[in-house]
């Protein structure tokens, strides 16, 4: 795929099915377990409103020729959840996304666990027809960029332990594995590791 200068720009509420793929895409698909086939819908929907974790307010987008090709979506420590926003706009959804989120408590409670000082980079995913071009090493020092700004100490990431190649390039980009979640009842039995970096240092620097 040819391509012409990466622009990153705050998203806006008219991101929000872009950010909906994006951030399903970056879980694993984690949402479409939860949520089923109307997940891309009340993803947009919880994405389009603010003060909270999933809100577009906390995402940058990467855009080339005026395209949407990735993001990433993260926040300081202190930002309150949107847990209860998904499950508002899951409606009748909401007790198979309960009943799920129980049986996978170990990760999910992992996942919302933070420390002061903390920048918490909830997401990064770039569209696959332009991966390699270099949106994501952008994107993740956009939020290192971030996290120094909003005078935080720590960067901080989960990953999945079966995705030996993000852990790799996570490990190149400067973070290392701080702590493993237990493994969840449901979702395959997964778990995730909690990466971090320090901002601000040149363990924050990607590897060129």
């Amino acid at each position: 795929m040819e391509t012409g200068a990466a622009v990153l720009r705050p998203a806006t509420s008219g991101d929000a099915e872009f950010l909906a793929w994006g951030l399903n895409e970056a879980a694993g698909g984690l949402f479409d377990s939860l949520l089923g086939k109307r997940a891309p819908g009340i993803l947009a929907t919880v994405i389009a409103q603010p003060v909270h974790a999933f809100s577009f307010e906390h995402a940058v987008v990467a855009e080339v020729s005026g395209e949407p090709l990735g993001f990433c979506q993260g926040f300081p420590e202190a930002t309150p959840t949107g847990t209860g926003a998904i499950v508002a706009a899951a409606r009748l959804r909401a007790v198979r996304a309960f009943a799920v989120a129980v049986l996978g408590w170990p990760v999910f409670a992992a996942l919302e666990r933070h420390q002061p000082g903390e920048w918490y980079l909830q997401a990064v995913a770039v569209r696959p027809q332009a991966r390699g071009l270099g949106l994501g090493s952008a994107l993740f020092q956009n939020a290192l960029d971030r996290a120094v700004a909003a005078a935080c100490d720590t960067l901080t990431l989960d990953v999945d332990v079966a995705n030996e190649g993000a852990i790799a390039l996570y490990k190149r980009l400067g973070l290392r594995v701080v702590s493993t979640s237990p493994r969840a009842v449901l979702l395959g039995g997964v778990r995730v590791h909690r990466m971090a970096t320090m901002v601000n240092s040149s363990e924050s620097q990607p590897a060129r």
